[in-house]
């Protein structure tokens, strides 16, 4: 109680200097991924964006092809 009674009563320089000491504790607690790991995820973040890409493409080709020419030619 006595804690949250003395962090209310900072005021905003102080409880922003808190903050920013706080920042660099969590900072040096990261663990930082190595160049390889690095390399390798983005990888596969981009291969999974080609997926993604080319399969969207495909889908909407398809649909276009269905509902543009198929139904609409079926009045004609």
């Amino acid at each position: 109680m006595a804690q949250a009674n003395k962090a209310a009563r900072l005021n905003v320089f102080a409880r922003f200097g808190k903050y920013v000491g706080d920042v660099r504790v969590e900072m040096k607690r990261v663990v930082w991924p190595n160049r390889k790991e690095v390399i390798n995820s983005s990888i596969v973040v981009i291969m999974t964006l080609m997926f993604f890409v080319a399969f969207t493409f495909l889908i909407d080709s398809l649909s276009s092809w269905l509902f543009l020419d198929l139904l609409a030619g079926i009045g004609r």
